[in-house]
């Protein structure tokens, strides 16, 4: 049967029928929405935003145009709105709302970004779109991580500004008479407490104690931590609801610890999503895993309401933080650094948790996970000694860098984490080269005693001397509850000794023993190359050793690291006016260290006497 007109008519209505049907369910993806720019915006304009108040469901509410503050920020503008509708009313701006898009005439403005501390009404400041699509176009670069401050305010000459929006804001309580005068108040400076809205983090799995610690951290960054579930909801892998309005999580911790940052979806394209309108950290390029979230409910509160959200599948991952704008790609996977601590004590517990990396946030966040899981585990107060063993992989060595030592810890808090986990601030921030850590595990051996003993004193068989010398010393230590312990040592004192000098001989601890270092060879704790640094950081001096410092009357100098002791005058004469620099001096010393079963404190000095005459 040939192919009638009539066929191929239907034939091609049921494809233009087709495409639309594909197009219409791709809409809300794949559309190029069409945007306003801010001088097109003017006080008293209405329109309505997006977010999630509960569950996944996106809700709209209702905007009205207060104004746009000029140059708000360098080459950005401020756009000013008064958000009505569904629980705004009650609540005022909810932590977890920054990125909400907002729509005027249809067209998207921008995202809530900002508000007022305190303020009874949810008046917001919104980001304009224009800005936060110039985040998408940026390449990934190394930058430096800064903190942007979150508690900023913002201040210029009431001239710049429309006076109508200036009145619209001392209406409503956000600009105050106090402070501008009569006729020329428009002329005065004055301050707005604009600020980012606080970023919901949403915790599960840390010590409450370990988040208190944190607070200052977070408060910089402008975070709201909050407990949470552990238990995460079950997700769809559908994302065609993942559109503007929708719940984002930015994940930093993952696994039997939990930490997520909640913001709202403002702007997608394809693959590509803005969010927030206002940074997380400030990094610029960084590596977090982006998640869809699913709200529990809004606890409204005065002194500021938040959304209780927990994040759900990860779907991709944050390739940029922004001052204007979170930016990710949907269907990237983060890198992020697997963790153990395995804790031994009065219970055999591990811990396993992926963490992101981040050079300043890595070291305070594996610091605030061990110190909760330890908590968690263990006897807050009381005496214990804790055996602390750190294994460090980095991409490109071998070996792990290692280090290990022993602390007493008397108080409520686990201060011996921060000397264990200072490595790796070291080395995330060295100047040498970049440095990718691939893994960590932390070994606590925990045992509930006051193992430690002082130093009591030294004796010595003789106290003059002559060079070639063996001397016998006899250190007497005194362990807690027990009787005193004493401890022969011989040094042998070198051949060239210069006679006449006077020898110190100093008995010490650790802590003594490092500040000696740091006096004595100040050069050779300024390593010169990577290797030098790690040498420095697996080096540490163990506590439960007994330093003998026999400190002699020669001379040497460190250059670039590297020690050059008992060197001719002459030369260190010359090397002294040397015009380079990486040159410091090295005092002559002998060191001798002996390990015992106590964690050893205090230090005690005697002075030898090198004889004048052979």
């Amino acid at each position: 049967m040939g192919i009638t007109k009539k066929t191929v008519v239907v034939s091609v209505l049921r494809m233009i029928v087709f495409i639309c049907v594909i197009l219409t369910s791709s809409l809300h993806i794949a559309m190029a929405i069409e945007i306003m720019n801010v001088d097109d915006i003017t006080p008293g304009m209405k329109g309505y935003g997006k977010t999630v108040f509960s569950g996944k469901r996106i809700e709209v509410f209702n905007i009205e145009v207060l104004g746009v503050l000029k140059n708000w920020e360098a080459r950005s503008d401020m756009i000013l709105i008064k958000m009505t509708g569904g629980p705004l009313n009650k609540t005022g701006i909810i932590a977890g709302m920054s990125g909400s898009p907002v729509y005027i005439n249809n067209k998207l403005v921008g995202a809530v970004s900002h508000g007022w501390s305190f303020a009874k009404e949810a008046i917001a400041g919104v980001t304009p779109i224009g800005i936060m699509m110039d985040v998408l176009k940026m390449e990934p670069q190394v930058e430096e991580p800064t903190l942007v401050r979150k508690d900023n305010t913002w201040s210029a000459p009431l001239g710049i500004q429309d006076s109508k929006v200036i009145n619209k804001l001392i209406s409503h309580g956000m600009v105050f008479e106090e402070g501008l005068p009569g006729n020329n108040r428009f002329q005065q400076p004055f301050t707005i407490n604009l600020v980012p809205i606080r970023t919901p983090l949403m915790v599960s799995g840390f010590d409450n104690r370990s988040l208190k610690r944190m607070n200052s951290l977070f408060s910089k960054l402008g975070w709201f931590p909050s407990q949470s579930s552990r238990d995460r909801v079950n997700a769809s892998t559908n994302l065609s609801g993942f559109v503007p309005g929708a719940s984002v999580a930015a994940e930093i911790i993952r696994g039997d610890l939990n930490a997520s940052a909640i913001g709202t979806v403002t702007y997608r394209e394809g693959n590509n999503i803005l969010a927030f309108g206002h940074p997380l950290i400030q990094t610029g390029t960084t590596d977090l895993p982006m998640a869809t979230a699913y709200v529990y409910t809004i606890l409204a509160s005065q002194s500021g309401s938040v959304k209780m959200a927990v994040p759900e599948e990860i779907i991709g991952r944050i390739t940029q933080d922004r001052r204007s704008a979170l930016a990710g790609k949907i269907g990237e996977y983060a890198q992020m650094i697997p963790c153990q601590v395995d804790i031994k004590g009065s219970l055999n517990v591990k811990y396993n948790f992926d963490i992101i990396h981040n050079k300043l946030l890595t070291p305070n966040l594996v610091q605030m996970a061990v110190e909760s899981a330890l908590l968690a585990t263990e006897k807050s107060i009381g005496e214990k000694l804790v055996n602390l063993k750190l294994d460090i992989n980095i991409a490109g060595r071998e070996e792990p860098v290692t280090v290990e030592n022993v602390y007493y810890e008397s108080g409520l808090s686990w201060f011996p984490i921060y000397n264990i986990t200072q490595p790796i601030t070291t080395l995330l921030n060295n100047k040498f080269q970049p440095v990718r850590i691939k893994s960590i595990k932390l070994v606590a051996d925990i045992l509930e005693a006051k193992n430690i003993a002082s130093i009591e004193n030294v004796r010595v068989s003789k106290k003059w001397v002559n060079p070639g010398d063996e001397i016998s010393l006899n250190v007497s230590l005194k362990p807690f509850t027990q009787e005193s312990v004493s401890i022969p040592l011989k040094i042998k004192l070198p051949d060239d000794v210069t006679r006449g000098s006077t020898i110190r001989v100093t008995v010490c601890d650790a802590n003594h023993s490092q500040m000696l270092e740091s006096t004595g060879a100040p050069g050779r704790l300024i390593p010169a190359n990577f290797e030098q640094l790690i040498t420095n950081i697996e080096e540490v001096e163990n506590n439960k050793n007994l330093i003998i410092r026999v400190r002699l009357n020669k001379r040497g100098l460190t250059y670039m690291g590297e020690d050059f002791p008992s060197l001719p005058n002459s030369f260190l004469n010359i090397m002294s006016l040397s015009n380079q620099s990486g040159i410091a001096r090295l005092r002559g010393e002998i060191v001798k260290r002996v390990q015992t079963n106590w964690l050893i404190t205090g230090k005690q000095t005697i002075n030898l006497f090198v004889e004048n005459n052979g």
